[in-house]
């Protein structure tokens, strides 16, 4: 598989799902990769000891928590790599290595005790501990512990117990099996040492852990003569670990740095006798390292700190702690630059400290003056911990600062965790609820609510007339956004082809409602079926509208309500087609000539005509034709006296700014003028009344000034198109697309520093135009000199899509600035190479 492919399809939390999968793999599917950090080889070292077993050798010294199983699928949003015993991962996803261990899960009961020892270590390497209780459900006999073997099951019964319920009476009890009265063996010495550290670390009153330590250190002096100078060498350094961490804790650094001297020149002389050995030496040295670099910091020690962070990077380059490290060192020394590389690097490599690390990106960030790219961080902080009131304070601060106190509002609501609706924690969802599940969307951009609004209409269907069309609004949201949406919120559950299939707790009553409505679908006049499959498109479910509607040759359409159904159903068509191969809604073509046409959806059809025709055929013949045709019916709509001003003159104005193609196509600038004039006149100038008609009113008049800048652009009269931009910005800040034409305005200024900020405002704005928002500001910042910002920008847009060719392009050019150089490098190629492979395949299609 080409590394994209492990991320399933799904996006990260804050890096590309498959980065998350490569550096901590053997935690979700057993195997390793070139990228696998030291202490996730622990279970790489675990199954090849259950493959070889032998009393006494030696695993790796340092475990990880429940927590952190579940901190990585989170991070990581490989949602089918959840599992708590090994057969939940479902055997597709399985390496050859967990699928021995599910085997051997499975006949646990079957197991002697050493390969029942080498199971459970197993288990606590790859962090399942309550798989680990179900092979040891209770603790074992002491007596019976004194035997190596067996205490090694217990070992791992203790380890799994703290694991996941931290320093319990049950972990307690657990452990005290084997410290109270421990045999000389290698299982014992480990096993009692990490009872001591475990209370110098954790416990209210570590005044025992001397005790144990000592105890521990008695052990392994009575069986130094059985042992390997390496396996003696590696327990002397681990027991050293614990009775240094003891000394810091007692402030007795002195002591604590004489001891880890005198055991890292031991270890530093030790040569593993074999492939596995060379794992536990790895694992080793490591630890030693992070707590020499810890003394030289708390001690003030710079040049011994520089010197093991150089050390740590080159020993484990995929480890979020020494980078973390490294950059708290470039913070220290006043380095903000490097500081800001060094926490973006650590913020990929997750997942403990993810949230942590883009705070302080994003305070070196606002310390060197980019105050956006700061946001951004903020914002991709409080998603990746939305509860942590760090993240949540320093979202809502930046909010502040900038004058955006609706999303300030909406952070701390997004923070206040509901049991109920755990969903209701995500930011999208927040932000477009109404997409998600007929919720309450808070964004407080104009178009965050469509979905809602058409449902609304539909509930108030039985009191509308069918003859009259409510005066509606105009955007249509691309076909990819609630997919884009789903993706980029993580909430997976929502991704659904039906309602009906949305599991019953992710379900508002009004969603309920709608598949009532959908349960009689068929038994619906059209008028009632067109309300409905309006909700339907809103909210992202076009394939189902065509499947609800069948196509129906327009000559055997009779009513109106049969043609406006028809008509919605081909500009659904007509829509979801848009990036592929374009399907021309001639359906709705020939409603408009039908008899029994109504002239306000003749009308409409017409200034659909008029915009397809513009953007997709270029003729100006067909639409000049169909100007006509709309200009004929504006005229009949216009001499209506039952219509109100307000839908005349929003009627005509949406004419004006949509019929304006024609005179673009022409070339003619005079009469492109005056059809825009006209347009923006009766956009300033209609009498809204209630909040529904003002939101139509903004809406038409963002719509308007964002075409008059696009008339503008196109005769070069730059600096009104950018005051007019400016315009539709204030009317809605909230529309991503305006900050790409803010954005391209600032290009054609060659300001690209300036331009990479609305940039990134598009891309937290999404998720139209996310991918698209940090690819470009990646380029801008490239452009400006600025290599670091923009590599994270350019692994941002990968991390969205994956196949973003030019992002992938852009990364490899800048790469080396965040320390990825070679990784973007060998991304490039790959890419490169899978798509020269798919249109080598294309090509040799008959």
């Amino acid at each position: 598989m080409n590394r994209w492919e492990f991320s399933h399809g799904i996006v990260g939390v804050n890096a590309p799902s498959w980065l998350t999968y490569e550096v901590h793999r053997p935690y979700f599917d057993g195997a390793e990769s070139p990228a696998t950090v030291i202490q996730a080889r622990s279970a790489v070292l675990a199954a090849r000891r259950f493959e070889n077993p032998s009393p006494g050798a030696l695993r790796f010294g340092m475990t990880m928590p429940a927590s952190y199983r579940r901190l990585l699928v989170q991070e990581s949003r490989l949602t089918a790599y959840r599992a708590t015993v090994p057969t939940d991962l479902p055997d597709e996803l399985a390496s050859p290595a967990w699928r021995r261990m599910t085997g051997a899960y499975r006949r646990h009961a079957e197991l002697d005790q050493l390969d029942r020892s080498g199971l459970a270590h197993w288990l606590v390497a790859v962090c399942l501990p309550a798989a680990v209780l179900e092979v040891v459900p209770e603790d074992l006999d002491p007596a019976a512990c004194q035997d190596q073997v067996t205490a090694a099951v217990q070992a791992a019964r203790a380890a799994a117990l703290f694991g996941s319920e931290g320093l319990s009476e049950r972990t307690t009890a657990a452990y005290r099996v084997l410290a109270d009265h421990p045999a000389p063996t290698v299982a014992h010495v480990q096993a009692v040492a990490g009872w001591g550290y475990l209370l110098a670390r954790h416990a209210g009153d570590d005044s025992a852990a001397p005790l144990f330590l000592g105890r521990a250190r008695e052990l392994l002096k009575d069986i130094a003569g059985e042992l390997t100078r390496f396996t003696h060498t590696v327990l002397t350094a681990r027991l050293a670990l614990r009775e240094v961490m003891y000394a810091e804790r007692q402030r007795d650094f002195g002591s604590a740095r004489a001891l880890l001297a005198d055991i890292r020149a031991s270890v530093a002389e030790l040569t593993a006798p074999d492939g596995d050995d060379e794992l536990v030496l790895l694992e080793t040295r490591r630890r030693l390292l992070d707590r020499h670099l810890e003394i030289a910091v708390r001690t003030g020690d710079t040049a011994a700190e520089r010197a093991a962070v150089e050390e740590g990077v080159a020993l484990d380059p995929w480890d979020v702690k020494i980078r973390m490290q490294a950059a708290q060192a470039h913070e220290r020394a006043g380095e903000h630059e490097q500081a800001l590389a060094g926490y973006l690097h650590a913020a990929r490599l997750g997942p403990f400290g993810t949230g942590f690390a883009l705070l302080r990106a994003a305070d070196r960030a606002r310390e060197l003056g980019h105050t956006e790219f700061a946001r951004v961080l903020n914002e991709r902080a409080f998603r990746a911990a939305p509860r942590a009131g760090a993240t949540r304070d320093a979202l809502v601060d930046a909010c502040r600062r900038d004058g955006d106190r609706p999303l300030a509002e909406l952070t701390e609501r997004a923070a206040t965790r509901d049991r109920e609706r755990p969903y209701a924690n995500n930011w999208h969802y927040r932000m477009y609820a109404s997409y998600f599940n007929l919720g309450e969307s808070e964004s407080p951009g104009l178009y965050a609510r469509l979905p809602s609004l058409a449902y609304e209409f539909a509930e108030r269907g039985a009191e509308r007339g069918a003859e009259r069309a409510e005066v509606n609004w105009q955007r249509l949201m691309p076909p990819a956004f609630r997919g884009n949406l789903i993706r980029e919120s993580g909430l997976t559950e929502f991704a659904v082809d039906h309602p009906a299939d949305l599991p019953g707790h992710l379900r508002t009553p009004r969603w309920n409602r709608l598949c009532e409505w959908l349960d009689d679908f068929d038994g619906q006049g059209p008028e009632r079926q067109q309300q409905v499959a309006m909700v339907l498109y809103r909210l992202g479910f076009a394939k189902l509208v065509l499947e609800l509607i069948p196509a129906v040759p327009v000559d055997r359409l009779r009513t109106p309500a049969e043609l406006r159904l028809h008509h919605w159903r081909d500009l659904v068509r007509y829509v979801a087609s848009v990036g592929t191969r374009v399907a021309a809604p001639e359906t709705s073509f020939a409603i408009a000539e039908h008899p029994a046409c109504p002239t306000h959806l003749r009308f409409v059809i017409a200034v659909v005509a008029v915009v397809f025709h513009a953007r997709e055929t270029r003729s100006l013949e067909e639409a000049t034709r169909w100007r006509e045709i709309g200009a004929r019916a504006l005229e009949e709509l216009l001499a209506d006296p039952d219509r109100s001003p307000f839908e005349k003159m929003m009627a005509e104005s949406r004419f004006y700014r949509s019929v304006s193609f024609v005179p673009f196509l022409a070339r003619d600038r005079g009469w492109l003028a005056r059809d825009m004039d006209r347009a923006e006149e009766l956009a300033r100038a209609v009498p809204a009344e209630g909040p529904y008609q003002e939101f139509l009113k903004r809406e038409n008049l963002r719509a308007c000034v964002e075409s008059r800048s696009k008339e503008c652009y196109a005769f070069g009269e730059d600096e009104r198109g950018d005051r007019l931009v400016a315009e539709a910005l204030a009317l809605d800040p909230y529309e991503p697309k305006t900050h790409i034409e803010v954005a391209e305005g600032l290009l054609r200024r060659d300001l690209p520093r300036e331009a990479a900020d609305s940039y990134l405002r598009t891309a937290r704005l999404g998720p139209v135009s996310t991918a698209f928002g940090y690819a470009s500001a990646g380029e801008c910042f490239r452009r400006a000199g600025r290599p670091v910002l923009a590599e994270d920008c350019y692994l941002q847009a990968l991390r969205l899509d994956p196949y973003a060719i030019s992002a992938a392009r852009g990364w490899a050019a800048v790469g080396a600035a965040n320390g990825m150089g070679e990784l973007a490098r060998t991304y490039l190629a790959d890419l490169e190479a899978w798509g020269a492979a798919r249109l080598a395949a294309r090509r040799e299609r008959p």
